[in-house]
């Protein structure tokens, strides 16, 4: 796959994470509580996961892979945990839209960041003046969407 095929892929994907800000929310008001939504939301992506990877027929890790690991590497779960539930909690009081926005803001800032440095094995992507001119933009949006008159 070429980079703009990719990039394309993942403005795709990316769209599902304002899906997920609807839905997940609505399912918290269903339940009666966030945490609840949160649970089914991630025991039902644990499920999907563990079935593709049967049909994939990947394997799973072994227990002793996983203890290995450098225990920082483990955290994707809590972090995707903190995002949802706060997307639960703060959708029904600003809406889908600035959700998306704030949280694009802060994956560019920290993005920006872990690229300079090369951070967790990624390629090194020194910030330069147009990465910053980009990172600004997208935080100008931020601002024009949530200006009131």
């Amino acid at each position: 796959m070429s980079q703009v095929s990719i990039v394309l892929f993942m403005v795709v994907v990316g769209s599902l994470i304002a899906l997920q800000g609807a839905v997940n929310p609505a399912l918290g008001k269903y339940l009666g509580q966030p945490l609840h939504a949160a649970l089914i939301s991630f025991g039902t992506g644990f499920c999907a996961l563990f079935i593709a990877s049967f049909f994939l027929k990947t394997g799973l890790p072994s227990a002793e892979k996983i203890l290995s690991a450098p225990k920082v590497y483990l955290i994707g779960g809590l972090l995707g945990s903190v995002f949802v539930v706060s997307v639960i909690l703060c959708v029904p009081k600003i809406g889908v839209g600035k959700m998306v926005w704030a949280t694009l803001c802060g994956q560019v800032i920290l993005s920006l960041i872990l690229d300079h440095f090369g951070a967790f094995g990624v390629p090194k992507q020194p910030v330069d003046f147009k990465r910053i001119c980009g990172a600004l933009l997208v935080i100008a949006g931020l601002v024009l969407i949530n200006w009131r008159k």
